[in-house]
């Protein structure tokens, strides 16, 4: 089991939409949690265009930890299917509860999906984790600690490298008081516009100067391939730039956690 936490600092690089693109090409069994903390369920509407009705997510999840009930079968309950070996669990039903979440509720959500493996009888369950974006003193720290990969999108103008450097700093000691500061890596979204590398665009070397940390991917801007991942078109050619980097993230990824990758122990 590996925990995959994709997160942004910034304006809207796509975290919901490559999220939604890794669970469903992942190679191994997926579960997407919809963990976004500012709004409810982009997947629902999105990607699944509304097919099903929004009963299921962390708001059940929520009253399950307010009574004290929140453990791998009442979060197995509350996911639905993508696919042969794919789950997710959508977010907040309403934008109250979604900030409303609190540290402990996270806490309890983390030991809850430590266990879903054995719930559902797959031990190689990967969960991939749509955070939306970061915030200081974030609640869902615990979450962010154990996670076994830390992806940060960002677009790649002179804006978003500032964002980077003023958030960035913060989440790097988190990730460094768990012992897991290399965990942290950026997926760059190049601009619609700009060409190249110039005054107002950095690039992955330049980025790593400046913050230390490495970028894992460059993804094209692609707004047609995109939107089957984040509005539910028609699926790309798996021949077109976005899939072929989704390809290279994947393999990537692949070979980062084989090394961090655990079982989760049974239960006494």
């Amino acid at each position: 089991m590996s925990i995959i936490y994709l997160t942004s600092v910034s304006g809207a690089p796509g975290v919901s939409t490559l999220a939604t693109a890794l669970t469903v090409n992942w190679a191994r069994p997926s579960l997407l949690l919809e963990a976004d903390t500012s709004k409810t369920t982009q997947l629902i509407p999105g990607y699944l265009r509304a097919e099903y009705e929004h009963s299921r997510g962390l708001t059940k999840a929520a009253l399950a930890n307010r009574r004290g009930d929140l453990n791998a079968g009442t979060l197995f309950a509350q996911t639905i299917s993508l696919g042969e070996g794919r789950y997710a669990i959508p977010g907040f039903e309403d934008v109250g509860g979604a900030y409303g979440s609190t540290p402990a509720f996270w806490s309890n959500m983390t030991t809850a999906l430590d266990r879903l493996p054995h719930e559902i009888g797959i031990r190689e369950l990967d969960i991939i984790v749509d955070a939306g974006r970061h915030r200081p003193s974030d609640a869902r720290a615990t979450l962010i600690s154990q996670a076994d990969a830390v992806l940060v999108l960002s677009g790649n103008t002179l804006p978003d490298s500032n964002a980077l450097y003023n958030t960035i700093p913060p989440l790097l000691q988190m990730l460094e008081n768990a012992g897991h500061q290399e965990y942290l890596n950026l997926v760059l979204t190049q601009h619609a516009s700009v060409k190249g590398f110039g005054p107002s665009v950095y690039g992955p070397k330049e980025l790593h100067a400046l913050l230390g940390i490495n970028t894992i991917e460059t993804f094209p801007w692609d707004s047609v391939a995109a939107a089957h991942f984040a509005y539910g078109a028609h699926a790309p050619s798996k021949k077109s730039s976005y899939m072929k980097k989704l390809d290279a993230l994947i393999a990537a990824l692949e070979t980062t956690l084989s090394s961090r990758r655990y079982v989760p122990q049974e239960a006494n």
